[in-house]
């Protein structure tokens, strides 16, 4: 298919996802704006996408997640924007005639190269700069080990779409012993230790002894069990919020973390609101 015919596809879940990322931007930007000893407010969006996806059941095309950043006022110092598809790259370029006043750059390639060794070593913690980094995955592609780097930084807030969905498909519900070893691999990259395995599985007994399965869960309880391997990097991650398809199938679970209890406060504010309105 050429590729001025490629689109990408959101449903209505991706919608709430680009509201509470939004909500979020803004109240960052009022308060790191109003802060005389910050050189520059960043925003780091890891998976770019086209900036501007067209939705599945209106068919029409709506602010993807950088030009939400780009349209907020006040605005960021720099964006940051990494994209793996060359396709996307191209209708990401547009952005910079679009928004000529704005410091955008495009990064091609793999976020986790790319933010280990071209991003983040321009926020040290003396740079006196600050970045949100929007980490939304198509599935397992985020490592680890960039998560700690960004950690590492102390200035860099996160918020997380956790691919609930990504890993109950690599997640066998028995014999986790059958996993392949290219979802294994995903899975250890992913949660940065093997012992995803004692977070997403328990024992049961049954006909044949002792064996492996899957812990139940409504999806949102994986969201916590990396909110605890979070917090071993992070001094502030919030509760998880769900997030599910039409069919009520869990999708994402949405996360932040960061070092700053402000940041915590904002988010976890906006995704309750969220949540009651969601009842």
């Amino acid at each position: 298919m050429p590729s001025k015919e490629r689109e990408d596809i959101i449903g209505k879940w991706s919608l709430e996802k680009l509201e509470l990322l939004r909500k979020y931007l803004a109240g960052y930007l009022t308060v790191l704006t109003n802060q005389t000893w910050c050189l520059g407010y960043e925003y780091i969006d890891a998976f770019a996408g086209t900036g501007e996806p067209k939705t599945k059941d209106e068919q029409k095309y709506v602010d993807g997640s950088p030009r939400i950043a780009l349209g907020l006022t006040p605005s960021f110092t720099q964006y940051h924007f990494i994209e793996q598809a060359d396709w996307r790259v191209a209708k990401l370029e547009k952005l910079r005639g679009e928004f000529p006043s704005q410091g955008i750059a495009i990064y091609p390639g793999d976020c986790n190269k790319i933010l280990r060794e071209q991003i983040l070593p321009q926020l040290s913690y003396l740079s006196k700069k600050r970045a949100i980094a929007f980490i939304d995955p198509f599935g397992m592609q985020f490592e680890w080990e960039t998560m700690e780097h960004l950690a590492e930084t102390k200035t860099v807030e996160v918020i997380l779409n956790f691919p609930v969905m990504a890993i109950n498909r690599g997640v066998l519900r028995k014999h986790p012993e059958m996993i392949s070893k290219a979802s294994r691999g995903r899975l250890d990259r992913f949660w940065g230790t093997k012992d995803w395995m004692v977070d997403l599985y328990m024992e049961e007994r049954t006909l044949f002894g002792i064996e492996k399965v899957k812990k139940p869960h409504s999806g949102k309880e994986f969201g916590y069990a990396f909110k605890k391997r979070l917090g071993e990097i992070f001094r502030h991650c919030s509760s998880p919020i769900l997030m599910t398809n039409s069919k009520n199938t869990p999708l994402y679970c949405m996360l932040f973390a960061g070092h700053n209890a402000t940041g915590k406060k904002i988010a976890e504010e906006i995704f309750l609101r969220y949540e009651k309105n969601k009842q």
